[in-house]
């Protein structure tokens, strides 16, 4: 006859401990440690000086945080395209088509690729007097663009390397996503006469639309913070041409001015967690109806 062992009900929360201790420590208070220093006055040369408000009256009125933000609202837009070109992309691969085992390695290729690598790579063809671009745009008989200096460019040049790195990691998401579609719907709608695009609409895209909504958080997260692709794809561009994270190593390690960077990533911090909360709550919403 076996016996059941009784166990305590706080032991699974025991496990959680290291966890949560590593998670306090490095990220609580980390976070709490930003917050008061954004509430002071405080650089290499000094200690920090308590300011209230200060640092975000500042903040609020210094042009270069509204054009670096402007910019990170419009880096958003790299995020339905990765979307649509990852989609589709997995699409492909998982009807099986010729040569998309090929495609599936050669978008995934840049995914493995180190960003500082990519970038520096695509630096080299962005170069406005010898760069591979503008060669080929000037032998079509149009001008060269500046693509590391001339707004909005800048900017474009480096979501472009953004879209390269993304669209393979997504691809696999969705790839994994279309796999669990179960075959007897889409079979059962091709009997009922839908066409592919039919069955893309009211079979496939419901059931990945869970997939569809975590894609879609997570790309416009790394979107809103990104710095590596702005950092060395366009090294030397003005501040107004970038977002808000080169603004905060900006204003932190070129300036010295450690309590508006910091309010300036705790205000970064404050969108990206309301963006979050309104696009998880539209996707369920969505996901409802």
């Amino acid at each position: 006859m076996s016996v059941v062992k009784q166990h305590n009900a706080a032991s699974p929360f025991l496990f959680l401990i290291p966890a949560l201790a590593v998670l306090g420590i490095f990220w609580v208070l980390s976070l709490g440690q930003v917050v008061y220093f954004s509430l002071t006055r405080y650089s290499p040369f000094r200690e920090p000086e308590f300011v209230g408000l200060e640092n975000y009256a500042r903040l609020l009125s210094s042009e270069r945080f509204w054009f670096c933000l402007l910019n990170t609202g419009l880096y958003l837009l790299v995020t339905p395209a990765i979307i649509l070109i990852s989609l589709a992309a997995a699409s492909i691969v998982h009807a099986s088509l010729r040569y998309a085992k090929g495609l599936r390695v050669l978008l995934f290729l840049p995914v493995v690729t180190p960003t500082i690598v990519a970038a520096i790579a695509w630096r080299v063809l962005y170069n406005e007097d010898a760069g591979l671009l503008n060669a080929i745009i000037t032998t079509l008989g149009f001008e060269p663009i500046g693509w590391l200096s001339t707004k909005p460019w800048t900017l474009i040049s480096a979501m472009l390397v953004t879209l390269w790195k993304g669209v393979g990691f997504y691809m696999m998401i969705f790839l994994a996503g279309l796999m669990s579609v179960p075959r007897e719907l889409k079979e059962a709608a091709f009997l009922d006469g839908a066409s592919r695009l039919d069955v893309l609409r009211v079979v496939t895209l419901p059931a990945i639309w869970p997939i569809v909504s975590l894609v879609f958080v997570i790309s416009s997260i790394s979107a809103l913070k990104v710095f590596d692709e702005l950092y060395v794809t366009i090294r030397g561009a003005p501040i107004e041409h970038q977002t808000i994270v080169p603004l905060v190593f900006d204003t932190a390690f070129v300036r010295g001015d450690y309590g508006l960077a910091c309010a300036i990533g705790i205000t970064l911090f404050a969108l990206i967690l309301v963006f979050s909360i309104i696009n998880l709550r539209l996707s369920s919403k969505g996901e409802r109806a």
